[in-house]
């Protein structure tokens, strides 16, 4: 990846903390990668093996042949690989139009935590965000769904509490 690009991928989570002089140490440990329309990036189950950035393009996440949500830029994927070692894939990913991604292996990231290396702890320090927020969304769906419980709520308004929470 040449200088340009990676700075141009700082404009993007988890590397938007990413010091001017740890850029070419990210460039050594991330890989680009673009992905045709209608391929699939990874399947449900399969092993989740680094935290991706969506750089250009949509991908479709589907879980029980449904898309249950649709990522653009800025959109990150497998971010729990970074701090579950086990952790597998929980749905699929497909790309609905090209995708251009950048990943960092999972087990480059926890190796260079361990050294409490600057280079990981600001990418971490960056998801820490993303994360943050889902899980306020997801506590504002289980209280949502905790206040409509015992209450006959339309089909549609369900589905909408179902469909936030599995996102």
């Amino acid at each position: 990846m040449d200088a340009e690009q990676l700075v141009g991928i700082r404009a993007f989570c988890p590397f938007r903390l990413v010091a001017d002089e740890d850029l070419e140490q990210l460039g050594r440990e991330t890989a680009t990668s673009v992905v045709a329309a209608g391929a699939t990036l990874f399947e449900q189950g399969d092993p989740a093996d680094g935290v991706s950035a969506v750089l250009e393009g949509g991908v479709e996440i589907v879980t029980g042949g449904r898309v249950i949500a649709t990522l653009g830029p800025g959109s990150l994927l497998g971010e729990l690989s970074v701090f579950v070692p086990s952790a597998s894939r929980t749905a699929t990913a497909r790309a609905s139009s090209p995708v251009r991604m950048v990943t960092w292996r999972a087990a480059d990231v926890r190796a260079r935590l361990a050294r409490h290396e600057r280079l990981a702890t600001s990418i971490v320090a960056d998801m820490a965000f993303v994360l943050a927020e889902r899980l306020d969304r997801r506590t504002q769906d289980v209280v949502s769904l905790l206040r409509a419980a015992g209450t006959r709520l339309p089909v549609s308004e369900l589905e909408r509490f179902r469909s936030r929470a599995v996102e």
